[in-house]
């Protein structure tokens, strides 16, 4: 049975992953052209600075800006290096670069279609700006095809907030529900855990954030979310 379909926003239904991607490869050339070595920077964006803008700003493009700058601003205190307000501005400027709607998929708004036609269908998306993503979503397209009472956004995505949503559309039994997303970490584990069903899209180029392992192989892999229409309808 299949009483509701929670659809991934971000790198399931859009392309939103390259901007970041690239955001963040910009960053560290421009931290190596300021003198600070590769590996060096690399741990100071992902693994000291992004965890505390995470839970600050949520996962949304806000961070971006502000995690870019404090990244240069901390490797020039750890390296004892004097800050250069125009390095700075341009971390700030590649921050600000991820906003706006980001591209739908080829297909992906046509597949959207046809599975809101036959099965309940909500876009289950996270954000810490819920106005921002409410308007990436509607700047995608997404509006003329989901109604917005189930367009869902919040702060994280975890097992408890899943459950929490099946119940907002009176889903009672997980097992009924399917989740479609590219993120093992927000999309596939949690509804796992839940009981849920799970289609993983898989991306090209995945956040290293994203890659955890499954915690069971009871999920379904397909290459883009129109083979999940696929896969749903079948």
């Amino acid at each position: 049975m299949k009483d509701l379909i929670l659809v991934d926003f971000d790198d399931t239904l859009v392309d939103t992953g390259p901007r970041f991607q690239n955001a963040r490869r910009s960053l560290l050339a421009l931290m190596r052209d300021a003198g600070f070595a590769d590996d060096g920077a690399y741990d100071m964006l992902y693994n000291q600075v992004d965890p505390g803008m995470r839970q600050k700003y949520g996962l949304g493009p806000r961070r971006m800006e502000p995690l870019f700058v404090a990244t240069y601003e901390r490797l020039c205190d750890v390296h004892g290096v004097a800050r250069d307000d125009d390095i700075a501005a341009r971390c700030a400027e590649l921050g600000r670069g991820v906003y706006g709607p980001p591209p739908a998929f080829e297909g992906a708004l046509e597949a959207l279609r046809r599975l809101t036609s036959h099965l309940p269908t909500v876009v289950y998306t996270q954000s810490g700006d819920v106005q921002y993503q409410l308007e990436c979503v509607r700047g995608a397209g997404i509006i003329d095809i989901v109604r917005e009472d189930r367009i869902h956004v919040l702060d994280r995505k975890d097992a408890e907030v899943f459950m929490m949503t099946l119940r907002t559309y009176g889903v009672r039994d997980p097992a009924h529900a399917w989740m479609v997303g590219n993120s093992m970490r927000s999309d596939i584990n949690p509804a796992l855990e839940a009981g849920a069903n799970a289609i993983l899209v898989e991306t090209p180029d995945p956040w290293e954030y994203d890659m955890v392992d499954p915690i069971s192989d009871h999920f379904h892999r397909v290459p883009t979310f129109p083979h999940a229409v696929d896969l749903l309808l079948s």
